[in-house]
């Protein structure tokens, strides 16, 4: 029942993700072609006193790219579940109803996974490769809350889409995009170290908001 579900939701995200996938290598490629062009025109010591100096770490292009794809891909997976009556269908499944939504987030959950997996892991390559281990820990560090962003927007937008009421909808966006500014107050290299684990967990507990707008949209809670 649940390979079944997974291969639905997989075929539903399967072109969404492709894209995805490209758009984050080539966004990730973009921004090494800017760090080529400082290291081509003043040397890689250059980008070593910018990023000491000035907290520059040279990859500002992938700064709001999590997000994007994050709503995105929520919009695509869960819409049509609401547009087309699909999900009326799949919560007559013989499985718990908690356990099919959270399967089917577990999918697109997944998949930005890998998408910003691939970005990071090429951007930690390619600085490994230019500047000290330190350094490049640094830079992965100070990304890590952009693509906590991503799975937030991605959350709340699920949650969004799968909810019948509007008012509800409303409250949820703004909740939604108030949680993804939290991730972006700080421009500082680091500024959230020491609140990662924490904002982990918060994020991953959005995850249950689907829930909720599953559960009002079975009881007919849809004006």
């Amino acid at each position: 029942m649940f390979k079944a579900l997974y291969l639905k939701e997989y075929l539903k995200t399967r072109r969404a993700f492709a894209v995805c996938l490209i758009l984050g290598l080539l966004f990730a490629a973009y921004a090494m072609l800017g760090i080529n062009r400082v290291v081509a025109t003043h040397g890689a010591d250059h980008v070593w006193l910018i990023m000491l100096m000035k907290d520059q770490l040279f990859v500002d292009a992938l700064k709001y790219f999590p997000p994007v794809i994050g709503l995105a891909l929520g919009i695509v997976q869960m819409r049509p579940e609401m547009q087309s009556k699909r999900l009326r269908l799949t919560l007559h499944l013989p499985v718990s109803n908690n356990r099919t939504v959270m399967t089917m987030l577990s999918v697109g959950t997944l998949e930005l996974l890998l998408v910003f997996g691939l970005q990071l892991a090429a951007v930690a390559v390619y600085y490994s490769g230019l500047i000290a281990s330190e350094m490049t820990a640094r830079v992965v560090a100070s990304m890590l809350p952009w693509y906590l962003a991503g799975f937030t927007a991605y959350f709340f937008s699920c949650a969004v889409c799968l909810e019948g009421r509007w008012g509800r909808r409303i409250v949820l966006s703004l909740m939604g995009a108030a949680f993804v500014c939290m991730f972006y107050f700080q421009g500082t290299p680091e500024a959230y170290n020491g609140m990662l684990a924490g904002a982990f967990i918060a994020v991953m507990l959005t995850a249950f908001l689907s829930i909720g707008s599953v559960d009002r949209f079975k009881q007919g809670l849809t004006n």
